[in-house]
């Protein structure tokens, strides 16, 4: 009896962590689009602690990231634009 209502339990709690872990709602991390360039170099900004001019760097990323998403976006007009052969 002991055994058939620990294996009850622990299949119960098991079920109980599958289902639970399924129904977490997705974060907007999981999506880079979704974030904005100063947003997701913020912590570049800590550099300051180790020596570094963490403001400094922290714009120098963004320009570079905000440089990568125009060429992006011209990549992708180019290629909308191009005559289907």
């Amino acid at each position: 009896m002991k055994t058939t209502f620990r294996s009850t339990f622990v299949a119960l709690v098991l079920s109980t962590m599958l289902l639970s872990s399924g129904c977490q709602k997705k974060t907007a991390g999981a999506d880079p689009s979704v974030q904005s360039a100063s947003g997701s170099t913020k912590p570049l900004q800590a550099a300051d602690l180790v020596g570094y001019d963490g403001t400094r760097l922290r714009k120098s990323v963004d320009r570079i990231k905000e440089a990568n998403e125009k060429l992006n976006k011209d990549l992708e007009k180019m290629a909308g634009s191009e005559p289907d052969q």
